[in-house]
């Protein structure tokens, strides 16, 4: 089953939110006249409006935090954890590696948790990117000017002193 595009969701429901606003006024305005002529009762199509454009509001609140969630390491079981290990590493071989090569990591990235913290979030925010029909512009910029050379610069950071005994270690558990 293929999921709506959120984007093009976000973009229908921000359109339904501008013509509820107009609808607002315009509802305001014979609210306005139906008082001068007397008929208040119990018709409030104002109060109606408004719960809808609240409504409205909510979807659309919820639809810019859609997304794959954020990866967890921590009070997760040993199968999960080597589950979302092995998909990293996946990730890492077939995406990290030999499409943005221009970045060093040492084969002893899985022996560091903070880097697989890294790592791991960098990855779902490509896929997040990059996992959709269309591609969007904005997070993409984002991704090369952001997330993979500040990622990158901190899981250096973390493996800059790193032993050859460490290395020997990652080369013989893969």
């Amino acid at each position: 089953m293929m999921q709506p595009d959120p984007q093009a969701a976000g973009e229908s429901l921000a359109a339904l939110a501008a013509q509820i606003a107009d609808v607002r006024g315009q509802v305001l305005a014979v609210n306005q006249r139906l008082d001068a002529a007397g008929l208040t009762g119990d018709l409030n199509l104002a109060n109606r409006f408004e719960e809808l454009s609240h409504t409205v509001a909510e979807a659309l609140a919820a639809i810019a935090a859609a997304g794959p969630p954020a990866p967890r390491w921590d009070g997760i079981g040993k199968e999960t954890y080597d589950k979302q290990l092995a998909e990293l590493a996946e990730w890492i071989g077939t995406v990290l590696r030999p499409e943005y090569d221009g970045y060093d990591l040492r084969d002893c990235w899985a022996n560091h948790r903070h880097v697989i913290w890294e790592l791991s979030t960098l990855a779902t925010e490509w896929h997040r990117t990059y996992s959709r029909r269309k591609p969007d512009l904005t997070r993409a910029l984002d991704f090369y000017s952001r997330w993979l050379p500040d990622t990158m610069r901190r899981v250096n950071g973390y493996t800059r002193e790193c032993t050859v005994e460490c290395i020997l270690v990652a080369r013989r558990r893969y």
